[in-house]
């Protein structure tokens, strides 16, 4: 495995080699301290995994070559602690990671993405979904108001524009806003007012529940909806920044899977059924980005992803266990050093679930 670590001084800080050696892992490292060496070795070789200094101008740049070059590398982006990323950076990187370098969650970020990949590559899971006749289709309003959103000089009324193209979705879209989970009780009567009541962010999400959580039959699906919108608005609470509305997304559609047939199951408090792996090959079918992938694939058993405290994929788990989705995993949060954390968590999905969700 070629990894490549591109940015200033990276090097003479880490012990990265001692680690890897210590843990038995034969990865050949490249250190770029400039991008454009960076840039010539992704031109010149395959390379598997890629960390950029998230302060360096040219790191983004970086990424998004090795995203072009070679799609399958797994991309860290590195921040000073506190920072957060820009949305740009949610969907050029996999995940991204403290500074000053830390060998450990450097490999374990690493590991844990390519364990998603040969999770989603599992013959018996491509078959049990490939057997579904007809998947849900992607939600094209919700990937088309993303790209606009991802454009600076795209404004709100272009997001309503391009929901009143589809008068059944903008229906749905509005019932879902005038939910407890959305209005706080107060009625949202056309789009500009669900804009300017909700946000762009929060709109998205309710789009992508309106288009992703309509279709299913399943005999709880309502209650599959509302466990799923509750879960989405504490996701959003749980985690600071930008990646918080990362985490609201995941939330929404950790569930997805149940609402297929072949993964149904009526006891939502059991796990291990296959619903988040068949959920997560579906939004990996749709094109979402990696991160909300990974935190649906692995949310009902957060230690699988690997991450240090408590992340997108702890995010997503600890919101759905509070929201009554699946039993709380309380060894992995005592394992992370997150337990001390839990009544402040409870206490908050309890105003939630007092205010309505809003």
């Amino acid at each position: 495995m070629l990894v490549l670590i591109a940015g200033h001084a990276l090097r003479q800080d880490s012990d990265l080699e001692a680690v890897l050696r210590l843990r038995g892992l034969h990865w050949e490292l490249a250190w770029s301290e400039r991008p454009e060496d960076g840039a010539a070795l992704l031109e010149a070789r395959a390379v598997d995994a890629l960390a950029v200094d998230g302060g360096d101008p040219q790191g983004m740049l970086l990424l998004r070559r090795a995203r072009d070059r070679h799609p399958q590398a797994v991309r860290l982006l590195l921040l000073t602690d506190g920072s957060e990323p820009g949305a740009a950076a949610l969907d050029v990187a996999h995940r991204h990671l403290g500074l000053p370098l830390q060998a450990h969650a450097l490999i374990d970020a690493i590991e844990g993405i390519q364990a998603l990949r040969v999770l989603l590559d599992d013959p018996s899971l491509k078959a049990r979904v490939g057997a579904i006749a007809q998947l849900p289709p992607a939600p094209a309003t919700y990937l088309a108001v993303s790209k606009a959103l991802a454009d600076p000089n795209v404004g709100a009324q272009h997001v309503v524009q391009t929901l009143a193209r589809d008068p059944v979705l903008a229906a749905k879209v509005l019932r879902v806003c005038n939910s407890a989970f959305f209005s706080g009780g107060r009625p949202v009567a056309d789009l500009k007012a669900a804009v300017v009541r909700l946000g762009l962010e929060t709109l998205r999400r309710v789009v992508l529940a309106a288009e992703a959580l309509s279709a299913g039959q399943h005999p709880e699906a309502e209650s599959l909806r509302r466990r799923a919108y509750f879960a989405s608005q504490l996701a959003a609470r749980l985690l600071p920044g930008p990646v918080a509305e990362t985490a609201a997304t995941a939330a929404l559609l950790a569930e997805l899977g149940r609402l297929l047939p072949g993964f149904q199951q009526t006891d939502h408090k059991e796990t291990a059924t296959g619903h988040a792996e068949a959920a997560a090959w579906l939004l990996g079918l749709w094109g979402l980005p990696l991160p909300i992938i990974e935190a649906v694939a692995f949310h009902q058993q957060p230690e699988r992803a690997r991450q240090n405290g408590l992340g997108v994929v702890g995010a997503v788990h600890v919101a759905h266990a509070l929201g009554g989705g699946l039993s709380l995993d309380e060894a992995w949060l005592e394992r992370t050093g997150l337990a001390e954390r839990l009544p402040e968590w409870q206490r908050l999905a309890e105003r939630l679930a007092e205010s309505g969700g809003a």
